[in-house]
């Protein structure tokens, strides 16, 4: 989509009407996103959103056949879609002009905790560092102070940050050529 094409006062009155809403009732802010995914081959792996197909799969030196991300950069991508639309969106919603956003997200992970290797050692980050710019021409302070309150009020990374349960179901059903009953 062509930037100047992007319609600002449409999604100014959207943010406007979703707040005035979910203040008057809470209730309706409730949102429920929901996907479904399946094993294609090896590790490679398609996931529904919406009308949209998410792609998953790892580095051939990983063992994958390197056609799409891996899930823990898709978390890194989310995070910084995230980001990046939340600012935008506030910007707009605030009459702030933003030129341009970019975001550099690195992650640290220890492959013992996925691999099994050492049970101390978490199988997930153990850090994640940013490096956002914006340019805009609007007073520094203000941006700076809008970019902070979108960070901590980002649901990713909430997500990340706060504890949150996860739990579910295991269903294991037998196949052809199984002859463990």
């Amino acid at each position: 989509m062509e930037k100047a094409a992007y319609d600002n006062e449409k999604l100014k009155r959207i943010v406007s009407k979703r707040i005035a809403l979910f203040r008057k009732k809470p209730e309706t802010a409730r949102y429920q996103p929901r996907v479904s995914s399946r094993h294609v081959y090896g590790l490679y792996t398609e996931t529904s959103v919406r009308k949209h197909t998410v792609k998953a799969d790892y580095p051939e030196p990983a063992g994958g056949t390197d056609q799409a991300p891996n899930p823990i950069e898709l978390l890194l991508a989310a995070l910084a879609a995230c980001i990046e639309g939340a600012l935008y969106e506030f910007a707009v919603h605030e009459g702030l002009r933003i030129d341009s956003i970019s975001i550099e997200i690195e992650g640290e992970l220890d492959l013992r905790g996925l691999f099994m290797v050492d049970d101390t050692v978490p199988a997930g980050f153990s850090g994640i560092r940013y490096s956002l710019k914006i340019e805009s021409p609007e007073e520094e302070e203000k941006v700076r102070t809008l970019a902070e309150r979108v960070i901590a009020h980002c649901p990713v990374v909430d997500s990340l940050i706060r504890p949150v349960n996860i739990n579910g179901e295991i269903s294991i059903t037998g196949t052809e050529g199984n002859t463990d009953s």
